[in-house]
């Protein structure tokens, strides 16, 4: 059985590795194998692990399948949907998953199922399970890919996400089909009038109902900081805990029936039915999944009197898992919940604590707490190479919170809110238990408070170290320093190796970096030199979030940057300058340019010049700063290395032709390489004059996929080829990196050398 499961586990996870799907004909061969090595060696590895991966590449291919059935353009029909996501009244919102039930258009074959991603602006209220007809944009989703930060095409594989549509306002109006409500949504609207008076409901709605929808962006900060917020996705320990209590009230109804065989499993069948009704309640998220199976396994095993050993149980639930969906792994609540319970098995294994029955009350207790504050050292030290990896940091807090946060939540708070959801239809008494669960988050977010600024960043330069330290932590309870010093003093001599090796690298690093940041439809662009960096544009801002929050800064932490040196704004429109509070109020540039007149702000205007790390910034454009500065009014840079080695960049915002053609009339014109395409490609710039005066090599276009205005003009894109100017495009290659060396150039785009994997639109990918 073990063999079973590790080699189908190894063949679900082999997805990771593939950047496009193997030919069906291909996988036959690896099953035809895998029956050759059954039959002549007895050994059933091969043939688990050519079938699991069999089975992964076929739903993987029905998912690419379904998304092709999409058109690549956005597309206007009308679908019937059945919602799928859980709504809070009182919390309006206008985005939602659904099921496509039945769609009208010639241009798109309907694969059911379909799931998309649906956007309503002004919607009326919406219950999960309700049927309507809509008109729509329907769409594929293509998402921003850049060396750090959110991933929207990952996140749709893992919830199984084909498109995005956009309900539009014309002739067809939204038709309500059907206004029947899941029960889910029912019990919902049963508690949240309970919950109005509380002062917590946010957090209560999201213990219960795992609808995290109600917390602002603040307080997932907080949770963030302070290494609590896995308490809210209802853990695995919720779902234990709910299998304990229904357990115990089965034991106790066992007691109270005759002493027949009739009843050896009410026990074990109230425990589970609580612990799925729990994890119905949250949704089946994957790690009220895992418990829920973990709990099955191991009520089942102490029933039937057999014996199997942790890593067996976890073994077995992870292939279960894997099995049902072969796309969980690409999701962060996956690495992490098996993960934690990893660890919890590590601490099994290399406890071998002497027996506490001898021991004093006193001293069970004292072993007790050495026993959870070492778990939680474990827990920070361990996670740490996962942690950096889906979130980019760690919480230093998390030890101290989690060592009184856990226990608190699961045998105060959880038990409360478990009486007060089973209760609801004695609203009275419900009401009683959801007023002392709210009273009994009030001092654990106290210390949710107290942990703010502990997130610590940490860059991809130190991923080795994080490695090593998580393999260590391991490696030194198991094999003891007397009798492995050789191992250690290998270990030490490859750290020593690598900081060596590295610090070579950096003695060799090119004269400079810029990188065009995939944004969507705005510009952000990186000028990058020994660890610093001087911004050129912030990308656009909407609703409280923006580009600088969510892209800039996850990439800058991502390099080990912690500090900005300068940032120049083109103009003033969102697009470009939408992100500027946020970028001064978190990095407080030294020096700031723009061409419009703001506080605080240098005059970005031509003929000024200055120089940064070697590297001297020349100013084309525009003549004098505006109270409000337009796309005319783009301040146009150039920059080239002082000694006026290398070759060289033209930034030129959202200048207009006219613009254009002045501003080659009146200062020197210069030949740059690189040139970032004016305007996002509008049909309204890059005149074939600026391209004979500026004589690039290389033009970068920074737009969005499926944005309105139709960018970049095709007519401007055939110039650029006409011209034997190599064109790239953020919407296709995603991040563009160039690295300027002292005689040349080399350019890297995301999407086609650093992040290829095989969910990904193949067909924006290009070399």
């Amino acid at each position: 059985m073990v063999q079973i499961f590790i080699a189908s586990i190894s063949g679900y996870l082999s997805l990771h590795f593939f950047n496009t799907l193997p030919p069906y004909w291909f996988l036959l061969l690896i099953i035809v194998f895998g029956a050759i090595m059954f039959m002549v060696y007895r050994s059933v590895v091969f043939i688990c692990f050519s079938l699991a991966i069999f089975l992964a590449v076929f739903d993987a291919n029905q998912y690419i399948n379904n998304i092709d059935n999409i058109p690549t353009n956005s597309s206007n029909i009308t679908i019937d949907v059945s919602i799928s996501t859980l709504f809070n009244e009182n919390i309006p919102s206008e985005y939602f998953e659904a099921k496509v039930l039945n769609l009208s258009s010639s241009n798109v074959d309907f694969v059911s199922p379909l799931r998309v991603m649906v956007f309503w602006k002004d919607a009326p209220i919406l219950k999960q399970g309700e049927i309507w007809r809509l008109p729509v944009r329907l769409s594929r989703i293509v998402g921003r890919v850049n060396q750090a930060g959110f991933d929207r095409e990952q996140h749709a594989l893992s919830r199984g996400l084909h498109g995005r549509a956009v309900v539009t306002s014309g002739k067809v109006l939204p038709t309500q089909l059907s206004s029947s409500m899941s029960l889910r949504q029912q019990w919902l609207d049963k508690v949240t009038p309970l919950l109005k008076n509380t002062d917590h409901q946010s957090y209560l709605t999201a213990l219960t109902f795992g609808l995290r929808d109600g917390l602002e962006a603040q307080d997932w900060i907080d949770l963030r900081d302070s290494g609590l917020a896995h308490l809210l996705a209802i853990s695995g320990l919720h779902i234990g805990l709910a299998m304990l209590i229904g357990w115990w009230i089965g034991y106790l109804l066992r007691l109270c029936l005759p002493q027949t065989g009739y009843w050896l499993w009410l026990p074990l069948l109230c425990g589970l039915l609580f612990a799925f009704g729990y994890a119905w309640l949250a949704g089946f998220s994957l790690p009220t999944i895992r418990a829920l199976l973990m709990c099955l396994i191991v009520g089942v095993l102490r029933i039937t009197a057999i014996n199997w050993r942790p890593w067996q149980i976890l073994l077995v639930t992870l292939g279960l898992c894997l099995s049902w969906d072969p796309f969980v792994s690409y999701s962060a609540g996956f690495w992490l919940s098996f993960g934690a319970v990893i660890i919890f098995l590590v601490m099994v294994i290399i406890g071998n604590s002497s027996a506490l029955a001898d021991l004093s009350w006193q001293q069970r207790w004292y072993q007790h707490l050495k026993q959870l504050c070492k778990v939680q050292g474990y827990l920070l030290l361990l996670m740490l190479p996962m942690q950096w990896w889906w979130f980019g940091g760690v919480s230093l807090a998390a030890p101290l919170t989690n060592l009184i946060a856990v226990p608190w939540l699961s045998f105060i708070t959880v038990p409360l809110v478990l009486i007060g959801v089973i209760t609801v239809w004695w609203p009275a008494l419900s009401s009683f238990f959801w007023l002392f669960a709210d009273y009994s988050l009030t001092p654990i977010l106290h210390i949710v408070a107290w942990s703010h600024g502990a997130w610590m960043m940490l860059p991809v330069s130190i991923t080795p170290l994080l490695v090593t330290i998580a393999v260590m932590t391991v490696v030194w309870s198991l094999l003891p320093l007397l009798y492995f010093r050789w191992f250690y003093i290998s270990i030490i001599f490859i750290v020593v190796s690598w900081w060596w090796e590295n610090n070579n690298e950096k003695k060799n690093q090119p004269l400079w970096v810029m990188t065009v940041l995939d944004v969507g439809h705005g510009l952000a662009i990186l000028i990058e030199k020994q660890q610093r960096v001087f911004i050129y544009d912030t990308g656009n801002a909407w609703d409280g979030k923006s580009i600088a929050q969510s892209v800039i800064e996850p990439i800058l932490d991502h390099k080990g940057i912690s500090a900005i040196d300068g940032l120049v704004l083109s103009h003033s429109d969102n697009d470009h300058a939408g992100g500027s509070d946020y970028l001064i109020q978190r990095y407080q540039p030294r020096d700031k340019y723009s061409s419009d007149q703001r506080d605080g702000f240098s005059a970005c205007i031509m003929g000024q010049k200055w120089q940064w790390q070697g590297l001297e910034f020349s100013v084309k454009w525009p003549p004098k700063t505006m109270s409000r500065a337009k796309n005319s009014d783009s301040c146009v840079i150039h920059i080239q290395a002082v000694s006026g080695e290398g070759p060289s960049v033209l930034l030129t915002g959202d200048i207009d032709a006219k613009s254009e053609l002045v501003m080659l009339t009146q200062v020197q014109t210069e030949p740059a390489d690189i040139l970032v395409v004016p305007h996002h490609g509008s049909s309204t710039s890059s005149t074939q004059t600026l391209l004979d005066s500026i004589q690039p090599s290389v033009a970068i276009v920074s737009i969005g996929y499926f944005n309105p205005w139709g960018l970049p003009s095709a007519a401007i894109k055939r110039r650029y080829q006409a011209n034997n100017i190599g064109w790239f495009s953020t919407q296709d290659s995603g991040q563009v990196t160039v690295t300027i060396n002292q005689n040349n150039y080399h350019i890297k785009q995301q999407r086609y050398h650093y992040s290829r994997a095989w969910y990904r639109p193949q067909w924006l990918a290009k070399e």
